[in-house]
């Protein structure tokens, strides 16, 4: 199993393009960082959870991409991380913010295996899993307009990801998302669902692919 050297970690944490300038980097983080991939690396021998099954990959594109999603992330804000897989960007985030509440959504059970032995390995408190689809839990009184914050990151189209992230939301709550330039919603897109494009930004991946972020605000029901 490859090790992680915590020069390695705070390379990827100080990169300019995650403009993380003002977050001190504890020994704390690092090492949460550090056990977090060598855990995913572990499962992935198990079950295919990423593609990059070595730590320094995937700490080099997994957790480098999960980390823009904090540009629009306050600890204060309670966040659902919709298809988050093996973690991503859910846990990157919650190791960052360890006050945020944070709920990880995913429909496949080997998955959330995983995702209940990473929070337990890492003592992510206020971190929690739900297993199902996501259009399951949307209506319930748990769920329904209770989110400051929804994040998919590689869950399906932006079409999708409107349908099904806008339930979860309160009023003027956020959904954040990486798609590709050519999925920016358009105008009537804006107006038929009642939501607002607050930004969008291209950004950088570690060896300089580049993809769109974009922030969605749900102005009414």
């Amino acid at each position: 199993m490859s090790l992680l050297s915590k020069q390695h970690v705070l390379t990827i944490l100080n990169n300019p393009r995650l403009e993380l300038g003002d977050i001190q980097f504890s020994d704390e983080r690092i090492n949460r960082f550090q056990q977090f991939c060598q855990i995913l690396q572990k499962w992935n021998n198990k079950i295919n959870l990423t593609s990059e099954k070595d730590a320094r990959s995937i700490l080099e594109k997994h957790v480098f991409d999960s980390l823009q999603y904090l540009r629009w992330l306050d600890p204060s804000h309670k966040t659902l991380d919709i298809g988050s897989g093996a973690g991503f960007p859910g846990i990157p985030i919650k190791i960052i913010h360890p006050a945020l509440d944070l709920t990880l959504l995913d429909s496949q059970r080997k998955r959330c295996s995983f995702l209940r032995e990473a929070i337990r390995s890492l003592k992510l408190e206020g971190a929690k899993v739900v297993d199902g689809r996501a259009e399951d839990f949307s209506s319930q009184e748990p769920f329904s307009e209770q989110f400051d914050r929804v994040c998919f990151r590689g869950f399906s189209s932006l079409e999708n990801c409107l349908t099904v992230g806008l339930p979860f939301l309160k009023i003027g709550g956020r959904i954040i998302l990486k798609k590709g330039a050519e999925e920016m919603p358009d105008s009537n897109d804006e107006t038929s669902r009642n939501v607002r494009i607050v930004e969008s930004k291209e950004v950088e991946g570690f060896e300089g692919q580049s993809s769109l972020m974009m922030v969605i605000e749900k102005c009414s029901t």
